[in-house]
């Protein structure tokens, strides 16, 4: 993905629009619970449904089927993936699966393990359903996913097409909170032009490849994707799957594996392998092109140095991160890292460095929940510092998002007290 291209849309109706040129893509397993929703959601904009349906053991393929007659789209198009139809696909959850070949630092996955066949080539399941439906464009949900504004689907398809792009990456949120924060928000290819070159690529984190980058558009506020992880469905939630995966690929291949899959390999072990991690992050940032990947691992990397309250070692790999491209999420893990070395003063100013950013587009790893969290901590450290005005005002932006924490509570009372001695007044809404 590039942010070489970038398009803001103007909403169309679908009248305005033209006829419904779009098919909806989904990978399911179990998904009763929640392909309806989805349905209801994205139903009036599109043509019809190809669901990949990966061990599925209930009623998702019914599902569907009602909503297709309801919305009035085509008969569903289903291909149903299993480790006996499609063994190539698969891995067994055992400990001996991930001995094969050879350790890259000595490490040993300890699991857990479920005892059972897992999907391992998320990629190649995808592609089995790919071109079952013929349309201009493709839309890929999950299936526990809803769209903020479905109705923007018509105007963006309409938009591309004038302006020759073949692809569209919109915004995506997920771990939301109860307050509708959510912690990351980043960018995800959501449209593809209906052509075959255009394929499925990697065993998780799967991306499309098969196009020129700067024909990609980055969409920012249309198309807005949110991860509800709602399903009730039973095996969906496989523990350490990400990390199975991709640590079984890259020992089976003697660790020859791509820039990409090193960095996501070492996002995903670096709380229980991060020794592992260091090493493919070592390994990883000289053969990489991209800025914001390398400032990604760049971040990974003083994670796991903060995880071992090495917060010096820390610093210097945040400090890194930002130098290799300047954004948000790096100046919000300095300021932690600060804070935890006590360098109140460093910490505020890490923290006003990334909010100045905060309209610079980022793929990766975005999301006003990283500037609330650290908002409590520079909160505490203008209190250090004596700017008690300061420190209440952003303790009650803070807690305006999140009113249950108790923690910005007791804060909010601790300032309320410090202003209360220096001869100011806070009302019990916290306005002064």
């Amino acid at each position: 993905m590039s942010d070489d291209t970038s398009a803001a849309i103007k909403l169309a109706s679908p009248s305005e629009a033209g006829p419904k040129q779009v098919s909806l893509h989904l990978m399911v397993k179990n998904g009763e619970s929640v392909v309806g929703r989805l349905l209801d959601c994205v139903g009036p904009y599109v043509t019809g449904v190809v669901a990949v349906l990966n061990d599925c053991t209930d009623r998702t393929a019914d599902v569907l089927a009602e909503k297709s007659r309801q919305y009035s789209l085509l008969p569903p198009v289903l291909v149903a993936v299993s480790s006996a139809s499609h063994p190539e696909l698969y891995i067994r959850d055992v400990p001996e699966t991930y001995a094969v070949g050879r350790s890259l630092v000595g490490e040993c996955y300890e699991g857990p393990f479920t005892h059972r066949h897992i999907l391992a080539d998320w990629a190649g399941a995808r592609n089995l359903g790919w071109d079952k439906l013929s349309t201009r464009w493709r839309l890929f949900l999950d299936a526990d996913d809803v769209i903020a504004d479905p109705q923007s689907l018509p105007g963006l398809c309409k938009l591309l097409d004038e302006s020759g792009l073949v692809a569209a990456a919109t915004r995506y949120h997920y771990e939301v909170s109860s307050c509708g924060m959510p912690r990351v928000a980043t960018f995800r290819e959501r449209l593809a032009r209906g052509v075959p070159e255009i394929r499925w690529s990697g065993y998780v984190h799967e991306c499309l490849v098969g196009f020129e980058a700067r024909k990609v558009a980055q969409v920012d506020g249309s198309l807005v994707v949110r991860d509800m992880r709602d399903s009730e469905g039973t095996g969906i939630r496989i523990p350490g799957r990400n990390l199975k995966v991709l640590y079984y690929h890259a020992r089976r291949r003697a660790w020859q594996i791509t820039p990409r899959e090193m960095v996501y390999l070492a996002a995903e072990s670096r709380v229980v392998m991060p020794r592992l991690a260091a090493k493919l992050i070592e390994l990883y940032l000289p053969a990489s092109r991209w800025p914001e990947e390398q400032s990604w691992a760049a971040s990974i990397m003083g994670e796991i140095y903060e995880n071992e309250e090495d917060y010096v070692s820390a610093s210097h790999w945040y400090e890194r991160s930002h130098e290799l491209y300047p954004s948000v999420l790096p100046n919000m893990r300095l300021a932690r890292s600060r804070f935890r070395q006590g360098l109140w003063a460093e910490a505020v100013a890490a923290y006003e460095r990334g909010i100045a950013l905060r309209d610079k587009i980022q793929l990766l790893d975005g999301g006003e929940a990283h500037e609330s969290a650290t908002q409590v901590l520079v909160a505490a450290c203008l209190r250090k510092l004596g700017r008690v005005e300061e420190a209440a005002r952003m303790c009650e932006e803070a807690r305006s998002k999140y009113p249950h924490v108790a923690a910005l509570r007791e804060m909010h009372e601790d300032l309320v007290r410090d202003r209360a001695r220096m001869g100011g007044s806070t009302a019990p809404g916290g306005r002064s």
